[in-house]
């Protein structure tokens, strides 16, 4: 029985969500051109991956590309048992930084400078923006 569950997002920028990682101090391996890495689930059970993200135990996050969009997958309860680290809770904070990143990127190029950015409790973000012409 498998223990490795795939999680579909919307993500669908590989460069992009390097790039998020770093920023978040995830240390990942990337396999080569038509080449997969193996992550550890339950039991030696592997999973063909195209991207590791490391976890800080034996249990690894993979990235896999799937109809254009990247999907996660991993022996989520072995993730939580030895990290704390909920498959929810990893999922929201990628692609919250990743979301962030995108519209970030997209203000400047659009030409946009940031008067102001602040963040509520409930986390949500507030940018206000600026544009001369």
């Amino acid at each position: 029985m498998s223990h490795f569950t795939r999680v579909k997002t919307k993500i669908n920028d590989l460069v992009r969500l390097k790039q998020v990682l770093q920023e978040l101090d995830y240390t990942f391996l990337e396999a080569g051109q038509n080449s997969s890495l193996a992550i550890k689930g339950w039991d030696k059970l592997t999973q063909d991956v195209q991207l590791e993200i490391k976890t800080g135990c034996s249990y690894s996050v993979g990235v896999i590309l799937n109809e254009n969009n990247l999907e996660f997958v991993a022996d989520w309860w072995g993730l939580e048992t030895y990290t704390g680290v909920t498959q929810e809770d990893f999922i929201n904070k990628i692609t919250r930084k990743y979301a962030y990143s995108t519209v970030m990127d997209k203000i400047k190029e659009k030409g946009y400078s940031i008067v102001t950015e602040e963040i509520d409790d409930k986390q949500n973000i507030r940018i206000l923006l600026r544009k001369w012409e």
